[in-house]
């Protein structure tokens, strides 16, 4: 867990003054060295002209010199109203707007119809951020072409504008008042997951009017309050002058129009030197929101010209395209997750808990139980008890990992509902079972959830009415602990399958649970098909699973390609129900759960012991062999099922179609082929009497097929007349007999993926032995995310690290990045020897917004810079197999 602690910047100070080696530290090679390099999510930028002096400049305050953004991405920022004056002790050198105010931030982009544009104000004045800013922002889409202006001026953490139509944009976020940073997200065309009840789409409105309904009936009071609106001296006067009014009516008894007179300013702002009539639209729509600031309007609004648009809100099952990697859809046509004869299969989930309101997972939970003794650790001011709801692992808003949600919801998430995503056994039951809180879990609280869930005795004194079926564990750390192995033998033995993480640490020591006998050991796959870089491998790997990559969009959708998930948003301070994309084999884990669910949905009967021999048969992999990266391969959901079937002796005739590849990533190709196929080798070839799509831009033709339309199929693009962006589609084979194909297409029109761009970014060096995990060294990254540490001594580290593009000098705070190694909410002890440690590389975040990339961490302030050395000692064996951390 990340806690806070200060930047003193003395080592940022000495980089900008001789220059840094290898991305900074010390100068002096005495000691041992330790060194990576960090990365960035994909389609993650930082707003150009951020308050931190040491980050790269570019003025993007001018609408005819906007900063460029691709069509999906997450922008994090700084916005002020007024200069900062140095509001964070000795910050000033540091502050680029110390005496300026950093009013306008100008992005320019393509956006096609049905994107949400979304933007969270980080530092709101109702917020308790630890921030040394509050401040309130607005957000504005401009149509220079059409001259037309959409805005969302909330006085509200959040704001959001749909976009109505396909166009060229300019988006603007302006300062109303104050200091905030902001997390600025290009949501994908009909897949948000916000409330567009408090936003508006296109509507156009008279300038320079406003309907009013007054709160006073008398006539002389609105008269003397008519004098002007009081202009507020950052923005308004040096904007337009004094704005006077004039109502056709002062009555209460029903709105007014309200005209708006200003006297010019001597000097045009940019946005009016740029386009007086958006300027003009602009101002109407700022000085409405003044108007409704005072105490004698009971409501002003635009005196609207038609109402606004509407888009739709589509599930998200089209972004979960890890499902595919696994033949998930051909062992749906067989099986959604309903037990054979009645009943249910229940998934215990040993993690953080869960958030029960959840409404993709509410409907699908049985009873649990939260076995953390620690009530410090547990976070919810008790011990153990029967509410494994997740309160969270973190004492800051935006903070918690909501790790045992995201894993729960890739083993179940109610589907078919159009709500958010898909889970992979649709009819399975979840048992929360809550062991990990703030500070990790203890050996002994996964004890007693692993023989809860099992239907053992156990220190709650009582269990489920219906044990699990099977038990995820998405967590782990190194050390084997026998009185552990013993609860996995005993679980094992009532007949319950366990499947664990094999760790994200990128090596092939021996992590626990996942390497006890008796338990599914699961490495994770990225996008590509190859191991995950983080993944652990070795000896004990059984088999692999997707576990997703947010440094990469291989499939071109304009999203990093991690796995897509039901989460928790808290950054509001409320827990609301949101879907992250997250990475790791915590990841991987539960989609291997999910597939063995839908086999004991088959066979309710399936023993571990049928699992096991069927894997190393190479019955639920398309691997032949074993080898230490994949165990006995990547798991394949229909093979899986159907071996299921063979077991249980109910192996069906129907055909399942499948095609090679099974979706279609054209980018900027023009053309891509595909073969359908038989999957059931048992049954007889089905008759195709169908290919259709559905795009405009897609055609689909026969290429080398037998007489009953099984083999090549050719796809063909045309992108005339389409604006730049991202299109997806679906091309569907039809069979006389069985279940339709669906394939997904994804295409692109002009630059509109990028690469992620970091800001500076300040690295600490953490003592992990310290009682309180003191700073032993700071360091900065270079413009590649190099960093090193040298003159260290031998000891046992953590590593952290973040940007503060406000300089209030705290990172890790909502609105900027944070990372830790080897990833967030998984950080592991670094024990330097005797050797130098190379190659600590971790992937950084953008904490915040609507929809996180990130994991969850607490924001971490810099503080002593010059740390005394560490007085710890080495921990035992017992000691580290108590601290299991999420994988």
């Amino acid at each position: 867990m990340i806690t806070p602690a200060r930047i003193t910047l003395s080592i940022a100070l000495a980089c900008a003054l001789i220059g840094c080696k290898s991305g900074g530290g010390s100068s002096s090679d005495s000691g041992l060295s330790l060194s990576g390099q960090l990365s960035i999510p994909v389609n993650t930028v930082t707003d150009s002209d951020v308050n931190d002096s040491l980050a790269t400049y570019a003025s993007n305050n001018d609408p005819s010199t906007p900063q460029s953004i691709p069509n999906r991405v997450t922008v994090h920022g700084f916005a002020s109203a007024v200069p900062t004056f140095a509001a964070a002790s000795d910050s000033g050198d540091y502050e680029r707007f110390n005496n300026d105010a950093d009013e306008d931030d100008y992005f320019s982009v393509s956006l096609q119809a049905g994107q949400k544009i979304t933007l969270q104000v980080v530092d709101y004045e109702g917020n308790n951020t630890g921030s040394a800013y509050k401040g309130d922002l607005d957000l504005f889409l401009l149509s220079p072409l059409n001259v037309e202006i959409q805005s969302s001026q909330l006085y509200s953490e959040f704001e959001e504008i749909p976009v109505a139509i396909d166009g060229e944009y300019l988006i603007n976020v302006r300062a109303y008042s104050g200091i905030s940073k902001y997390v600025l997200r290009i949501q994908p065309a009909d897949t948000s997951i916000t409330s567009t009840a408090n936003s508006k789409g296109f509507a156009p409105f008279v300038l320079d009017q406003a309907v009013v309904q007054w709160k006073d009936n008398s006539s002389a009071a609105n008269a003397k309050a008519l004098s002007g609106i009081k202009a507020s001296a950052e923005t308004h006067s040096r904007a337009l002058g004094t704005t006077r009014l004039n109502a056709d009516h002062y009555s209460s008894e029903y709105p007014a129009k309200v005209k708006m007179a200003r006297i010019q300013a001597a000097a045009l702002t940019p946005l009016q030197a740029f386009n007086p009539e958006l300027a003009r639209a602009r101002q109407t729509l700022i000085d409405i929101k003044r108007l409704n600031e005072r105490e004698d309007v009971e409501f002003a609004e635009p005196n609207y010209i038609r109402h606004a648009l509407r888009t739709p809100n589509d599930p998200l099952y089209r972004n979960q395209y890890h499902y595919n990697d696994i033949n998930l859809p051909q062992a749906w046509d067989i099986t959604t997750g309903s037990r054979a004869g009645g009943g249910n299969v229940i998934v215990a989930v040993l993690d953080t808990g869960v958030f029960l309101a959840h409404p993709d997972l509410s409907n699908q939970l049985v009873s649990g139980y939260d076995f953390i003794s620690d009530k410090t650790n547990a976070n919810d001011g008790n011990g153990i008890d029967s509410n494994p709801d997740d309160p969270g692992d973190s004492t800051q808003r935006g903070g918690s990992s909501w790790h045992g949600t995201h894993v729960s919801g890739t083993v179940a998430a109610e589907t078919n509902n159009n709500t958010g995503g898909a889970g992979v056994s649709w009819n399975a039951k979840i048992m929360p079972v809550r062991v990990l809180g703030i500070q990790g879990g203890e050996s002994s609280d996964i004890i007693q959830g692993i023989r809860y869930a099992a239907g053992l005795s156990n220190n709650s004194g009582t269990v489920p009415n219906q044990k699990a079926d099977i038990i995820n564990m998405s967590l782990g750390s190194y050390g084997a602990s026998t009185a552990e192995q013993n609860a996995i033998t005993a679980a094992r033995n009532a007949g319950v399958i366990i499947v664990a993480a094999a760790g994200n640490d990128g090596s092939s020591e021996l992590s626990y649970p996942a390497s006890y006998n008796g338990v599914i050991s699961v490495s994770a796959i990225g996008p590509d098909g190859n191991i995950a870089y983080y993944s652990n491998s070795g000896s004990k790997i059984d088999v692999a699973a997707p576990g997703g990559d947010l440094t990469a969009d291989r499939n071109a959708d304009g999203q990093s390609d991690g796995v897509l998930s039901t989460s928790v948003n808290d950054a509001s301070g409320a827990r609301v129900a949101s879907y992250y994309l997250e990475q790791g084999t915590s990841m991987a884990t539960p989609h291997v759960a999910g597939v063995l669910a839908l086999m004991k949905a088959v066979n309710p009967n399936l023993t571990p012991a049928q699992v096991d021999n069927a894997l190393a048969a190479g019955e639920l992999t398309d691997q032949s062999g074993r080898n230490n990266e994949f165990g006995y391969g990547v798991i394949n959901a229909y093979k899986a099922v159907v071996a299921a079937q063979n077991i249980g002796g109910t192996s069906s005739s129907t055909p399942v179609l499948e095609s090679s590849p099974n979706s279609l990533s054209l980018g900027t190709d023009d053309s891509a082929n595909f073969i359908v196929s038989n999957a059931n080798q048992d049954s007889t070839d089905p008759m195709i009497t169908s290919v259709t799509d559905d795009a405009s831009w897609l055609t689909v033709s026969s290429s080398s097929v037998d007489a009953n339309g099984l083999g090549s199929y050719s796809v063909t693009l045309d992108r005339t007349n389409l604006i730049d962006g991202i299109y997806d589609a679906t091309i569907t084979v039809t069979p006389d007999s069985g279940y339709p194909l669906s394939i997904s297409v994804t295409m692109q029109v002009g630059e509109v993926v990028s690469g992620g761009g970091m800001t500076q970014q300040y690295i600490l060096l953490l003592d992990a032995d310290s009682e309180n995990e003191d700073v032993v060294a700071e360091t900065q990254s270079d413009s590649n995310g190099n960093y090193k540490f040298t003159d260290l001594k031998p000891g046992r580290y953590i590593i952290n690290a973040g940007s503060d593009i406000d300089v209030d000098l705290l990172i890790c705070q909502s609105g900027e990045t944070c990372g830790a190694y080897p990833s967030l909410g998984t950080e592991q002890i670094i024990e330097l020897t005797d050797t130098d440690r190379a190659n600590v590389d971790f992937v950084i975040s953008v904490i915040g917004g609507f929809n996180s990339n990130a994991a969850s961490v607490q924001s971490r302030p810099i503080t002593n810079n010059n740390a005394e050395e560490s007085n710890g000692t080495e921990e035992d064996n017992s000691k580290q197999s108590v601290h299991s951390i999420a994988n």
